[in-house]
């Protein structure tokens, strides 16, 4: 088979794994009308093994059409952008690239994203307390516990102790879990489990959970609101991860593999 029309046959086969892991299961986000699910889990598959072209094609085009299929149109637009540069993101820093060029703006991406990550995360944390920290019974909070359908002061205030430890947890927990889960993964596959890869999974990941905390913000006239959204799209993510690595080892096996990797290399 021509290797052009076997990469377009990938590529078709992604999208619609992406689709229907994303639409398999559904658990609804309060506040937001959006849900959490396992499509991050092939849209990292579709990276690391298509590359970036086939990670953003795949993860930008499975999930858009998942949130048309399943009844949220109103964030098609927003998700075709947010996983398409998730898939590309993965796919571009999995790969190890000889060009010093290539390998220096993979540097510069896990800096800015790393470090947009951690200013977003303390600005979040200051401006969630400034707003709703106080928990007087103003006409703010009394919109935002109209906007998040809570029963009252009390309502809020847990949820707001929640998200705050959320927050912190993801400054914290997200360095830790990278070096953790290098040392395991890279102990029983040395090849697969690059750290490259790993890093693009959380990078990715992070980008993700941004990106649509800015989209639920726009979407909901609300960017208070919109932080309460961060800790299920974490999970999302983390899940996400956790799924697809499993499935790689068994593709790894198959004599279409080392093909593909190979295929993805020489499509950049």
């Amino acid at each position: 088979m021509n290797s052009k029309i076997r990469r377009l046959s990938y590529y078709a086969l992604m999208i619609a794994l992406v689709l229907v892991a994303t639409a398999a299961i559904q658990i609804p986000i309060p506040f937001t009308n959006g849900y959490i699910h396992a499509g991050d889990s092939m849209i990292f598959i579709a990276g690391i093994m298509l590359g970036w072209k086939g990670g953003a094609i795949s993860g930008g085009l499975g999930s858009a059409l998942a949130d048309l299929m399943l009844g949220y149109p109103h964030w098609s637009i927003p998700t075709l952008i947010i996983k398409s540069v998730m898939g590309g993101i993965v796919g571009f820093m999995s790969q190890d690239y000889d060009e010093k060029r290539l390998n220096s703006l993979k540097k510069m991406i896990s800096v800015i994203i790393s470090s947009g990550w951690i200013v977003l995360m303390l600005v979040l944390k200051s401006f969630l307390t400034k707003k709703v920290g106080g928990f007087s019974s103003t006409t703010y909070t009394t919109n935002l516990i109209t906007k998040l359908e809570l029963d009252g002061i009390s309502s809020l205030k847990n949820l707001y102790q929640s998200v705050q430890t959320s927050l912190s947890l993801a400054l914290i927990l997200i360095p830790i879990v990278i070096i953790i889960l290098y040392i395991i993964l890279r102990l029983k596959d040395k090849e697969m489990f690059s750290l490259s890869s790993l890093i693009g999974i959380i990078l990715a990941g992070v980008w993700m959970v941004t990106g649509y905390y800015v989209a639920g913000g726009i979407l909901q006239g609300s960017m208070i609101a919109s932080i309460f959204t961060i800790p299920p799209n974490i999970i999302q993510f983390v899940g996400g991860m956790v799924i697809a690595y499993p499935i790689l080892l068994g593709l790894k096996r198959t004599k279409y593999f080392e093909e593909t990797l190979k295929n993805s290399k020489s499509s950049l």
